[in-house]
């Protein structure tokens, strides 16, 4: 049997509700995260193969990481965007982690986030990644990254192609192997089925575009990935805070009065099953988001992509996905005529030879894994263990369902939110039990040294009271008289 870890907050094989994942953040804060993720599972998952999903926010305790070097035999590392400021603590974790653990930890797909008219290569987190880099290193034979992008970014701290690096792709793609869906083409029109993704934080010239594109048809839908809007689609949980208010966006879909809201043109998605179905369903995808169109290139649905920063051009340029460059859309752009001047078969092209590469970057690493050609199939481990879970569907807005399904969806929040606050309740007082108890043995440690101290000051007092009755002895001043008639 194989015991492998891989980074992910979604514990494999745990039925969770929607509550969970959104309360205990279980997909990364963004659904794309599963994507890739449950990619790698699906490679390495044999029938014999154990995988534990862990998270990698957080220092683990010595006793924890023992255990995993004596019952795990590897570590998988899939990553996003992982060199960026805000990833910043969690590499420090992961690094720490790596530097512990005793068996191979391999990353399998990491990127940098870097504005597209970004000049220089210098970073704040440049050392945070050597060391980074470094500790991956000394424990795999090379580290698999998203595009050319960040091998340039590497290559400029010093490290070296095909030796300390080698450029994958995103393993999403990969999920099926050779079989990447043809995309199902149509006459698209203003009355076909479109999904949509976005965020706020776009730049405002592709933001407005995206919206403007999006208003164009009659059947639109914006689909969210990430859990602040999912918890406002799902439970009414308020979107708009301290912490967003300096980017908000007027129109921002995340009101109940917004009419995309009202008229039920609003999804969330926390799971990649329902979401890969729902987009099965639509003639046509369209945005900013790499992993919201990569599940619709999974799905058979055509795509275009508008990258708003060189994280999402790298992997569009890798993997031959239709995209264009924020900078680029014009006053007459058109995603229709788009649509309609894309070669869509460009998607294949180089498919094999990059899900070649893939699998030798695999083999180099010595990660076990399913034969090419069962993972062409959709009969592997980890298909049979997938498919036997309830997917939760896509998440309709609050508004716009019945009141019997608001009732239920508030009683199961609202529980979820009063047991993850008795649990953290309870773990705030372990903590402070902890505290008390250091608290505790420092001052017992404290005061023992004090008494330790006081005994050597009587010692000494002794000591010397003893030194002076010896000077003040008739034999001793005998000595010292004896000695000093010898000198002379």
């Amino acid at each position: 049997m194989k015991k492998i870890l891989i980074r992910s907050a979604m514990p494999l094989g745990e039925k969770k509700s929607v509550s969970e994942i959104l309360l205990r953040n279980l997909t990364g804060s963004n659904t794309g995260n599963l994507i890739f993720q449950h990619s790698v599972a699906r490679v390495v998952m044999e029938e014999d193969t154990v995988i534990t999903a862990i998270k990698t926010n957080l220092i683990y305790s010595e006793e924890q990481v023992d255990r995993w070097n004596e019952e795990y035999d590897m570590f998988l590392i899939p990553l996003a965007n992982a060199f960026r400021t805000s990833f910043q603590k969690e590499l420090v974790c992961i690094t720490d982690l790596v530097n512990r653990l005793k068996i191979p930890c391999v990353v399998v797909g990491v990127g940098l986030q870097s504005l597209l008219d970004k000049e220089g290569w210098e970073f704040p987190f440049d050392e945070d990644v050597r060391v980074f880099v470094e500790a991956v290193l000394k424990k795999s034979s090379m580290i698999g990254l998203r595009g050319e992008i960040t091998a340039e970014y590497l290559r400029r701290l010093g490290y070296s192609a095909e030796k300390d690096y080698t450029v994958i792709g995103c393993p999403s793609l990969y999920t099926f192997g050779d079989s990447l869906p043809t995309p199902r083409l149509t006459d698209l029109t203003v009355n076909s089925k479109v999904a949509v993704n976005y965020k706020m934080e776009l730049p405002a010239k592709l933001y407005r575009f995206l919206r403007g594109q999006e208003a164009l048809f009659t059947d639109s839908v914006f689909i969210s990935q990430v859990v602040p809007e999912i918890k406002m689609i799902y439970a009414g949980f308020p979107y708009f805070n301290e912490k967003n208010l300096e980017v908000e966006v007027e129109d921002y879909p995340m009101h109940f009065s917004d009419s995309l809201m009202q008229n039920d043109r609003v999804v969330g998605v926390v799971e990649d099953i329902s979401w890969m179905e729902y987009l099965r369903q639509r003639d046509f995808s369209f945005g900013s988001r790499i992993h919201g169109n990569i599940v619709s290139i999974l799905a058979g649905t055509p795509c275009y992509i508008f990258a708003g920063d060189c994280r999402v051009k790298e992997l569009a340029q890798y993997h031959n996905i239709p995209y264009m460059e924020w900078q680029d859309v014009r006053e007459d752009t058109n995603v229709i005529d788009l649509y309609q001047k894309t070669d869509y078969s460009q998607l294949k092209r180089g498919h094999r030879e990059r899900v070649s590469h893939y699998l030798d970057f695999l083999d180099k690493n010595n990660v076990p894994r399913i034969e090419r050609e069962a993972l062409s199939k959709s009969s592997t481990p980890f298909d049979r263990w997938y498919q036997s879970q309830e997917g939760a569907g896509v998440i309709h807005p609050f508004p716009s369902v019945s009141a019997g399904e608001q009732e239920r969806r508030l009683e199961e929040y609202y529980g979820e939110m009063r047991v993850k606050s008795w649990e953290r309740a309870q773990e705030i007082r372990g903590i402070l039990k902890q505290e008390r108890q250091k608290k505790r043995a420092i001052l017992k440690e404290k005061k023992r040294l004090e008494r330790e101290k006081q005994d050597l000051i009587e010692k000494q007092e002794e000591l010397q009271a003893e030194l002076e009755e010896i000077k003040n002895s008739r034999f001793y001043k005998m000595k010292v008289r004896y000695d000093s008639l010898k000198k002379k």
